[in-house]
């Protein structure tokens, strides 16, 4: 903003006017931002709000500012969970990818054994007893070491149906935990804090316009957090389903789609139910109209 304008908005500003610009100075403060006024200047603004009307603009726009500035903490928040699960899945793909470089490096090694009988006997040898993470190891009828992370498969446990563990009791069959299963359970994981994120975001962002609070630095946090929340949880594309073949396969398409196992967040939609419950537990409050959450409510934008 041009310093003519900050000096106009001072000497003959609205009451509303007087109340962004003081409420935007404080957001500054608050993100280590640098300042627009000098101290005189915010002392001027403090001191301006006089009669009953301009009071009161002046004590909602502190009540938004808390408001607001408690709703980005919480955005905040969850924007961390988000990035813990990216790091989670991240994790489980790094996984996955090392288990396919190191069944191709022995593979590499079993294909210069010319005989098959010979290579499948060295491989099974080498194979037995070998699982590695959530993984189960195998060797085909041509010699070579396939290592599957989704599989059919059981094990004993000695835990009952509420999860105790009792070695009085027989074992019973459970389903192996596989990689596969792993992977897309962090999966659902990272679309659930990506959906509770983007409708609190969404939320607030609809708060603010509804009720006149246009406060730069707030909405710029809000972005600079939701850009972070765009960023790809793995820099290689064939983990996201990005990868154009350029033709028309149905084998590739279902090898594109199997290791698509990053969720596209531009995909991902606000869910009304959380939009609805952050707005009514941390933005209007619980005893807000029903009728008017989520729509624009001229009567409350101070214009």
């Amino acid at each position: 903003m041009a310093k003519k304008d900050l000096s106009k908005i001072l000497t003959t500003g609205s009451a509303k006017q007087r109340a962004i610009l003081l409420t935007e100075e404080l957001a500054r403060g608050k993100y280590f931002e640098d300042k627009l006024l000098t101290a005189s200047e915010m002392d001027m603004l403090y001191n301006s709000f006089k009669k009953p009307n301009e009071i009161k603009i002046w004590n909602e726009f502190r009540r938004l500012d808390e408001t607001i500035s408690n709703a980005i903490n919480n955005l905040q928040g969850m924007k961390f969970e988000v990035l813990m699960n990216y790091s989670n899945l991240r994790g489980y793909i790094l996984v996955w990818n090392s288990i396919e470089n190191a069944e191709l490096l022995v593979n590499s090694v079993l294909h210069e054994i010319k005989d098959p009988k010979e290579r499948r006997r060295i491989a099974e040898n080498a194979a037995t007893g070998i699982d590695l993470l959530f993984s189960k190891t195998e060797t085909d009828q041509e010699g070579y070491i396939e290592i599957k992370v989704d599989y059919e498969g059981e094990r004993n446990s000695y835990k009952d149906e509420n999860g105790k563990i009792s070695r009085k009791n027989k074992p019973r069959k459970i389903k192996v935990t596989t990689l596969w299963h792993i992977m897309n359970n962090v999966k659902k994981e990272v679309e659930t804090s990506l959906v509770r994120y983007l409708s609190w975001e969404r939320a607030t962002l609809d708060f603010m316009e509804e009720r006149g609070f246009n406060i730069k630095a707030y909405k710029s946090r809000i972005i600079e957090m939701t850009e972070v929340i765009h960023r790809p949880i793995i820099g290689w594309a064939k983990y996201s389903g990005e990868i154009d073949p350029g033709i028309d396969h149905t084998r590739l398409d279902e090898i594109i789609k199997k290791y698509a196992i990053c969720p596209n967040v531009g995909e991902i939609k606000v869910d009304e139910v959380k939009y609805n419950w952050f707005r009514r537990y941390f933005l209007d409050g619980e005893d807000y109209p029903e009728e008017l959450r989520g729509k624009v409510n001229k009567s409350r934008s101070y214009e």
